[in-house]
C-alpha cells in the first residue's frame, strides 16, 4: 500500500507520540521487572513499597503497588537484580538473582503473610527463558557459553546458533528462507547494516560481547525494514567492581590436518602448502566505576596479524597445472570498543559509546559471483581493506533513558555509523579476461576503486502504562530516523574486460589467441557516483492481558526515499505492517505457553538500487563494445546506462512477506525452557528488472513488482529447542530445524527472469530460443541456500576443582547438504551473461554432512587469602584448547565450487575450498580479574 503524504505521515507519528509514547523506536536495550502483591489468600495488597536493587551496579528503585497489587519498573540496565517488598502488618518479602535482559519482562509474584513475628521470606531469583509479553522467537547467545565453547571470534558466528539459519556463508545468513541481504544487524540497538548492500556493515570486537540476541519469528513492532534476522550485539558495561581481561590467542597451519583427496577432474592433489607461522592475537579489556553506583565504564581493545590457512583458486580442466594456484590472506586486525554509562538518578541513564574494526589484507574472490564461476589466477584476486576510519571510531552513539512517576519512561538516542572499503588487484594490474571454454576468470582482478557507505540516526520514543479492565496494559509508540549516504568509485583494472573463447594461461595476456566472435569491452571514463536516502520509521502498539491472555497488537509505517547521484528521486515508497501476536498462559503460573502471531514484514530497498541503475555515472557498466573478426577488433556497439535513459518507477514497493507462527513452550525450573514452533512465509510483491535496449541503444532495466504468480518465494518449517542457563555447572542451547524454501527468484531486485522479451539467445546443447525462455526455464525449484535439516548443540560443563575450574565444551552441528543443478551461461543481445538451468532449480543436492568442535578451559583460582589480587579483585590465570572439526570430516559442503556444466564432471569438486574445513586448533592464555 502506498502512502503519498509525508506531511500526513508525519502528523500520524506526532499524534501517536503525543497520545502515548513508547519504547525506543527500534526496540530498547532496557528490559522490565514487574509483578504482583498478593496475601496468602490470592487477594491483591496495594500500597506495598517495592524497591529493585542493582547487584552489580548499586542504584536502586522504588514504586508502590497499585489497586490491583501490579508493580513496574521499565528500562532497568541488564544484569541480577533484587527485589524487597514490605508493607505493614505483613512479613517482608526478598527475592534475589532477578537476572533483567534486553526486552524481557521478569516478573516476580509475591505473597506476603501476615507478621506474627519479625521474620522475613527469601527467595531466589529466576532467569526469564520464556515471556508471555513477549513471544518473539529470540534465542539469546550469552557470553557464558560463547566464551567456553570453541567458536569463530565474530558475533557473525553466533548467528547460527539460532533455529532457521540455514546458511552462513561469509556472515550474511539465510534465515527463514530469507536472502542473505535482508537481515538487521545492531550493535546496542544502532543499526550497522550496509545500506548499499543489505550485508553486515562492521566487525566487532568480541571480547565486548555481552549476549547476541537473533530474533527470527514474531517480531514487534518495534523493529522493520528486514524480513530475515534481527542481529543485536548487546555490549558489557562497567559495574562497581573493577574488572578485566587480557587473552593471547595462538594458531598456526602447520599445527593443523591436511587436506585430503585429489580433484576427481584432473587428479591433482588438493594437499596445501602449510604456513609454519604462529598467529598472535592480543585481546584486552577493563572495566570499572568512576563513581560508586553512578558512572562506569568499559573499554575493549584486540590486534592481530591474522595468516590464513593456504586457500586455491578455481582449477580449469584445460589448464589444471597452471590454474588452480595457492594463496595466504594475511589480516591486519584492530578492534575498538569503548562504553561509558551513567545513572545520574536512578531513573535517569545515559549512555556514550564508540567502536571501529579496521581490517587490512582481505583476499577475495568476487568473481565467485554464481557457482562453476571465479578466479583461476591469483592475478583475478581481489584485495580489500575496509574502515580505516578517520576521527575516534567508526560509530559512535549517545544514548539516553528515563523514567517519570509510576506511568512514563522515555527514550532517545543519536549516534553515526560509518563505514568504507578499498579494493585493488592482489597481484598485477591486467585487464581480466573471462573463459568461455571454462567458465573462469584470468589475468585481472573485479575492482580496483573505493566505496563509503555512512548511516546517520536519530530515534525517540516513550510508554504509558496503563490498565484495561483491571489488567495491566502498556501502550507503545515511537520514531525514528536515518540519513544513508552510498558512495563507488571503482572500475576494472586498465578499464578493459575480455570475454574470448579459450583463455591460454602459460602466454601473457597480450599473446592471447582470438576466436571470432570473441568480445572485447573498453569501459569509457568511469567517474564517481554518489547516491543518498532518507528513513522515518514510526510505529504504535499495545501490550495487554486479559486474564492468562497476553496480546500484542502493532502497527508500524516505514517511509523510504532515494536519490540517485543526479539528485533525481528513484524510491519514495511508504508501508504499512501489521503485527499481531497473543500467548495464553496454560497452567497461570506463567511456565507453560501456547502462541500465535501473524506480521508483515517489508524488505528494505537497498541503496544499491539508485547505484546500479539510475546513477548518471554506472560503475563499471558504460563501454564501448568490440569483436574480433579473425584479425583484428572491430566496433559492434556502445552500451550505456546512465541515468537519464532510465524511466523511474514512481510505484516502486519493497518486497513483503507475510508470516504466521504457532509455538507451544515450556519452562523447567528457573533455568531451562523447550520449545516447538512452526512457521509458514511467503513472498509478495518481488522486486526485479525487465532488461530491454530501447532505440538510442541505452541499455534499460527500471525495477517493477511482481504478483506471487509471476515471481514466487515460500518458506515452511518446524523447529525445537531446548536452552539451559548456566546452573548446576553447566549451560546449554540445543535446536532442529526442518524446513523447505523454494520459489524462482532470489535476488534483491536484479534477477536474469523476464530479461530481454522479443530477443532471441542462443544456448548451448539447446540451441537459438526466445531470451525469456532461456532465462526462467527451470528457476522455480528448491533454494540454493536451502537445508532440508540442521540441527545445533552446544554445551559447556564447569568441573569446581579445589585449586582449578575445568570446563569441557562440546558443539556441533548435522546439516543437510546444499541442492544444485546443471547449468551454464550464455550471452545476452548487450553482451552481459545469464545462466541457463539444464535440470530443475535444486534437482541435485550435496550429502549430508556435520563437525564437531570441542574446548577444554582451565582456570586457577586463588586458595583463601594467598590467592593473588589485582585492583581490589581475585587475579585469575587460565589456559584454553580448541579443537575445530574434531572428527577430521571433510565432507564436500559447498555449491559454488562445483562444476556445473552438464558433462562428464558436473557435481565434482573444482578446489579444496569445496570440502569443510580440515581438523584445526587453537590455544590462548587468559587472566582475568
Amino acid at each position: 500500500m502506498r502512502f503519498r503524504s509525508f506531511a500526513t505521515c508525519l502528523i500520524l507519528a506526532l499524534v501517536c507520540l503525543m497520545a502515548a509514547p513508547a519504547l525506543l523506536a527500534d526496540g530498547t536495550l532496557l528490559g522490565t521487572i514487574n509483578g504482583r502483591v498478593l496475601d496468602q489468600d490470592g487477594k491483591a495488597l496495594p500500597g506495598a513499597t517495592v524497591e529493585v536493587t542493582s547487584a552489580d551496579k548499586g542504584f536502586q528503585r522504588t514504586a508502590v503497588s497499585d489497586s490491583t497489587g501490579a508493580f513496574n519498573f521499565p528500562l532497568l540496565q541488564p544484569g541480577p537484580y533484587i527485589v524487597k517488598i514490605t508493607l505493614a502488618g505483613f512479613q517482608s518479602f526478598e527475592s534475589t538473582n532477578n537476572v533483567v535482559q534486553p526486552e524481557k519482562a521478569t516478573s516476580i509474584s509475591a505473597t506476603l503473610k501476615l507478621a506474627t513475628t519479625a521474620e522475613a521470606v527469601t527467595v531466589m531469583g529466576e532467569v526469564p527463558l520464556i515471556d508471555k509479553q513477549n513471544t518473539t522467537a529470540t534465542t539469546n547467545v550469552d557470553s557464558t557459553l560463547t566464551q567456553k565453547l570453541a567458536v569463530g571470534r565474530g558475533y557473525q558466528n553466533l548467528i547460527s546458533f539460532a533455529p532457521g539459519v540455514s546458511n552462513n556463508s561469509g556472515g550474511n545468513p539465510n534465515v527463514h528462507g530469507s536472502l542473505s541481504s535482508t537481515n538487521l544487524y545492531l550493535f546496542d540497538g544502532v543499526d550497522s547494516t550496509d545500506p548499499t548492500t543489505g550485508t553486515f556493515g562492521q566487525n566487532f570486537n568480541y571480547e565486548a560481547i555481552q549476549e547476541v540476541n537473533v530474533s527470527t519469528t514474531g517480531i514487534s513492532a518495534e523493529y522493520g525494514r528486514s524480513q530475515g534476522a534481527y542481529v543485536n550485539v548487546i555490549t558489557k558495561s562497567g559495574t562497581n567492581q573493577f574488572h578485566g581481561s587480557f587473552k593471547l590467542i595462538l594458531t598456526n597451519d602447520n599445527w593443523n590436518s591436511q587436506n585430503k583427496g585429489v580433484s576427481p577432474i584432473t587428479g591433482a592433489s588438493f594437499a596445501r602448502t602449510k604456513n609454519d607461522t604462529t598467529v598472535d592475537d592480543y585481546a584486552y579489556t577493563l572495566g570499572g566505576p568512576f563513581w560508586q553506583d553512578h558512572i562506569w565504564f568499559f573499554g575493549a581493545y584486540e590486534n592481530t596479524s591474522n595468516t590464513g590457512a593456504a586457500a586455491q583458486t578455481f582449477q580449469s580442466p584445460v589448464y589444471p597445472n597452471n590454474t588452480g594456484q595457492n594463496y595466504t590472506q594475511v589480516t591486519n586486525v584492530r578492534l575498538w570498543d569503548g562504553k561509558l554509562s551513567a545513572q545520574i538518578t536512578p531513573s535517569q541513564l545515559f549512555v556514550g559509546q564508540f567502536n571501529s574494526d579496521p581490517i587490512t589484507g582481505f583476499i577475495v574472490d568476487y568473481w565467485n559471483y554464481a557457482p562453476g564461476i571465479g578466479s583461476a589466477e591469483l592475478n583475478a584476486l581481489t584485495a580489500q581493506g575496509q574502515n580505516d576510519c578517520s576521527g575516534f571510531g567508526c560509530t559512535e552513539q549517545l544514548h539516553w533513558s528515563g523514567v517519570f512517576g509510576s506511568t512514563v519512561s522515555a527514550e532517545a538516542g543519536y549516534s553515526v555509523a560509518g563505514g568504507n572499503i578499498t579494493v585493488t588487484p592482489f597481484q598485477g594490474d591486467g585487464a581480466p579476461y573471462f573463459s568461455l571454454t571454462d567458465s573462469l576468470y584470468y589475468n585481472g582482478a573485479t575492482f580496483d576503486g573505493l566505496v563509503y557507505r555512512p548511516r546517520t540516526q536519530a530515534s525517540v520514543s516513550a510508554s504509558v502504562y496503563h490498565e484495561i479492565f483491571g489488567n495491566a496494559a502498556t501502550f507503545k509508540g515511537g520514531v525514528d530516523y536515518q540519513i544513508i549516504k552510498s558512495l563507488a568509485s571503482f572500475n576494472y583494472p586498465t578499464n578493459n574486460l575480455y570475454y574470448i573463447t579459450q583463455y591460454n594461461p602459460t602466454v601473457p595476456a597480450a599473446s592471447q589467441q582470438f576466436a571470432v566472435g570473441d568480445e572485447w569491452d573498453q569501459f569509457i571514463n568511469p567517474q564517481p557516483s554518489t547516491s543518498r536516502g532518507k528513513i522515518w520509521g514510526f510505529y504504535g502498539l499495545e501490550k495487554f492481558e486479559a486474564g492468562r491472555l497476553s496480546a500484542n497488537l502493532g502497527l508500524r509505517v516505514d517511509h523510504q526515499t532515494s536519490t540517485s547521484d543526479l539528485a533525481k528521486t528513484v524510491i519514495d515508497a511508504t508501508n504499512w505492517s501489521p503485527r499481531v501476536s497473543a500467548a495464553y498462559d496454560v497452567m497461570g503460573d506463567g511456565k507453560t505457553l501456547v502462541s500465535g502471531g501473524y506480521g508483515r514484514y517489508y524488505q528494505f530497498l537497498i541503496q544499491n538500487i539508485a547505484d546500479s541503475i539510475f546513477t548518471g555515472v554506472p560503475q563499471e557498466y558504460n563501454r564501448n563494445i568490440y569483436l574480433w573478426d579473425g584479425s583484428n577488433w572491430a566496433f559492434d556497439k556502445t552500451v550505456s546506462a546512465g541515468g537519464n535513459a532510465q524511466p523511474v518507477n514512481t510505484g516502486l514497493d519493497p518486497s513483503y512477506t507475510d508470516e504466521f507462527n504457532i509455538a507451544v513452550q515450556r519452562q523447567i525450573g528457573s533455568t531451562m525452557a523447550i520449545g516447538v514452533r512452526g512457521i509458514y512465509r511467503k513472498w509478495y510483491n518481488l522486486v526485479d528488472d525487465v532488461k530491454t535496449i530501447d532505440a538510442n541503444d541505452n541499455l534499460i532495466l527500471t525495477p517493477y513488482n511482481f504478483s506471487s504468480d509471476v515471481l514466487k518465494r515460500n518458506y515452511k518449517a518446524l523447529e525445537f529447542t531446548f536452552e539451559k542457563r548456566f546452573s548446576g555447572n553447566w549451560q546449554a542451547l540445543v535446536n532442529y530445524t526442518l524446513s523447505r524454501a523454494r520459489g524462482n527468484q532470489f535476488s534483491d531486485f536484479a534477477s536474469q527472469q523476464l530479461d530481454w522479451p522479443g530477443e532471441n539467445c542462443t544456448v548451448s546443447l539447446v540451441g537459438t530460443i526466445p531470451c525469456t525462455t532461456a532465462s526462467s526455464t527451470n528457476q522455480y525449484g528448491i533454494a540454493s541456500y536451502d537445508r532440508t535439516s540442521v540441527a545445533n548443540a552446544f554445551v559447556a560443563y564447569t568441573w569446581n576443582l579445589p585449586i582449578v575450574n575445568i570446563t569441557a565444551a562440546p558443539s556441533g552441528t548435522i546439516f543437510s547438504g546444499l541442492p544444485y543443478q546443471e547449468q551454464a551461461t550464455y550471452g545476452n543481445p548487450d553482451g552481459s551473461r545469464s545462466t541457463y538451468f539444464y535440470t530443475p532449480r535444486g534437482s541435485s543436492r550435496l550429502p549430508t554432512a556435520y563437525q564437531v568442535n570441542f574446548a577444554l578451559e582451565a582456570t586457577f583460582k586463588p586458595i583463601g587469602n594467598q590467592g593473588l589480587w589485582l585492583i581490589g579483585g581475585p587475579l585469575e590465570l587460565g589456559v584454553k584448547g580448541e579443537v575445530f572439526n574434531f572428527t577430521n570430516q571433510q565432507q564436500q559442503v559447498s555449491n559454488s565450487l562445483i562444476s556445473l556444466l552438464p558433462n562428464q564432471n558436473f557435481g565434482l569438486p573444482t578446489s579444496r575450498n569445496s570440502f569443510q574445513a580440515p581438523r584445526n586448533y587453537r590455544f590462548t592464555g587468559l587472566i582475568r580479574f
